[in-house]
């Protein structure tokens, strides 16, 4: 018995063949081609599933369902894609129902935040928890949440969306059409106007992290304030979900003790007593937490 995973992201997409126990034993990875739009991106697919259900049927293990992640809001119980971000024509796409046509197997279709929640439960941060919170920190912010060992989807399938929180009402402006957004103020964005707004310089996060490691006051400044929005943000998860676990992934995390140190330390302020003693871990599979999850997900579809 084998898995195929997809992870359909906004600059790439990866497709793994999984064995029985969700190691992966096949792995292809494609850039996103933006001019060809989603039509194009259908036929790389396409071509890559039967390649993957040909080389199971090879290993002796044919393919069971294939499970995907997909980078942008998706009708979970339609199966179809609602739109990318990044590339056109993903409007209304039947996504589910293709890949069963084109393998005769079983699929399920869900957003990257919902599935990365899986794969770092399943197959990594999260291994042994039956309560997690999964917070993901990078252009924006995403979320997903196991409780009692399976994925809450919610009603319209928008459980876990941590990024629109409200930190401030009279906050700043927020991709969502809100404002004072978590993600407004603890995303990438968010992290480098606050600099900008500090020093009138225009720099990456990343640059503006390691300008707070040498020293640099409104640097330091900035990343002790992140790690206070954060902090809240998920304070309200925990105070609503009690999860044994919360795990932070996304290019922010990267940032190790940098941003997990103040993090943990000002979590207790926004937690009850009882709370205190829950702490937020890196993610552990990185940009493969999607892929891994989608073949979570195609295992707890057979299930």
């Amino acid at each position: 018995m084998a898995f195929i995973g997809i992870d359909k992201g906004g600059t790439r997409h990866t497709l793994v063949l999984a064995d029985a126990a969700g190691t992966v034993v096949r792995h292809v990875q494609h850039g996103t081609d933006r001019a060809a739009g989603a039509a194009g991106e259908l036929v790389t697919l396409r071509a890559d599933i039967e390649a993957l259900l040909a080389e199971a049927v090879a290993l002796g293990t044919p393919v069971r369902a294939i499970g995907i992640s997909f980078g942008g809001p998706v009708d979970v119980e339609a199966g179809v894609t609602i739109l990318s971000h990044h590339v056109p024509g993903w409007e209304g796409v039947s996504l589910r129902a293709l890949a069963e046509e084109w393998s005769g197997v079983p699929a399920v279709l869900d957003n990257d935040a919902n599935v990365g929640a899986l794969g770092e439960w399943a197959f990594g941060a999260g291994v042994g928890c039956r309560d997690m919170v999964y917070v993901n920190v990078g252009t924006g912010i995403g979320g997903g949440v196991i409780a009692n060992g399976r994925l809450v989807r919610g009603q319209g399938s928008m459980a876990g969306e941590i990024g629109h929180l409200t930190i401030d009402p009279a906050g700043p402006p927020c991709t969502c059409g809100r404002t004072g957004c978590l993600e407004a103020y603890a995303a990438g964005p968010g992290v480098e106007r606050r600099y900008q707004e500090r020093t009138g310089v225009a720099r990456s996060g990343r640059e503006i992290f390691a300008r707070a490691l040498e020293g640099d006051i409104d640097a330091k400044a900035v990343v002790t304030d992140t790690a206070d929005y954060l902090a809240r943000g998920i304070g309200a998860a925990v105070c609503l979900l009690n999860p044994g676990r919360v795990v932070l992934g996304g290019g922010l995390s990267e940032t190790g003790a940098q941003l997990f140190d103040p993090l943990n330390a000002a979590l207790p302020r926004y937690v009850l007593p009882q709370e205190r003693d829950t702490r937020v871990v890196p993610a552990q599979l990185g940009y493969d937490s999607g892929v891994r999850g989608a073949v979570a997900l195609a295992m707890e579809r057979v299930e």
